[in-house]
């Protein structure tokens, strides 16, 4: 399963943008020492819909009791690789959908705020139209999509006409949607995917970081 999370930029000017590699170091005080922590910002090639990749090497603080040469540590230092892009052509208006992360919900929280802290950039989580896309999958014009209605209480709804139930209207009307799985017929595989109130979607088929950036690009339009 991929974590997939789209923010949009705050106060962003819509004009194409020329990304540079960045570095940043800084000492923090672990186990009693005085460590080096470094962050690497990569830049590398643009996506046909205008998203250009880049990859955060970053050194990360976890509370960990470990046994190192014979003395008990309680703090480590672990190396991580998050994978994230930034959209800098074709941007849409209002900053929407300028940063995708592909990686947990806790990481890319800590993708934004690095990307906030060494571009002065700031981004929040873009909230998908989860009714708009129950339309979209009940709309013979959309025949791509296909929906399943899931609730706080796990009772869930499968089909083309969940939405015209009484249940339906009970459940928007007490705030219980959670969140929709969703099938939909792309050129290359049918995939199958979850989008939380929240924004955060869960991706259940292999599909390359390109085909990702389609399907995210796909839901952006509805």
């Amino acid at each position: 399963m991929i974590s997939i999370n789209v923010y949009d930029r705050v106060n962003d000017t819509g004009t194409d943008e020329e990304l540079k590699t960045f570095s940043h170091s800084e000492e923090r005080n672990v186990n009693d020492f005085m460590e080096k922590l470094e962050t690497y910002i990569l830049i590398n090639s643009v996506s046909p819909t205008g998203y250009q990749n880049i990859q955060i090497i970053t050194d990360e603080i976890y509370n960990q009791t470990v046994r190192v040469k014979g003395e008990v540590v309680h703090q480590i230092v672990k190396q991580e690789l998050y994978q994230a892009y930034l959209k800098v052509k074709n941007k849409r208006a209002n900053g929407v959908g300028s940063l995708v992360t592909l990686c947990r919900k806790d990481d890319s929280v800590k993708v934004k705020e690095i990307l906030e802290k060494n571009f002065g950039h700031e981004y929040e989580q873009h909230k998908f139209d989860i009714l708009k896309i129950i339309d979209a999958a009940t709309d013979v014009r959309n025949a791509r999509f296909n929906v399943k209605i899931e609730t706080v209480n796990s009772i869930s709804m499968k089909g083309t006409r969940v939405h015209d139930t009484q249940y339906y209207s009970e459940m928007l009307r007490k705030g219980q949607l959670t969140g929709v799985i969703i099938s939909y017929d792309m050129p290359q595989q049918t995939v199958t995917f979850r989008i939380n109130v929240d924004g955060s979607i869960f991706l259940f088929n292999q599909l390359s970081d390109f085909e990702i950036l389609d399907l995210v690009e796909d839901l952006l339009n509805i």
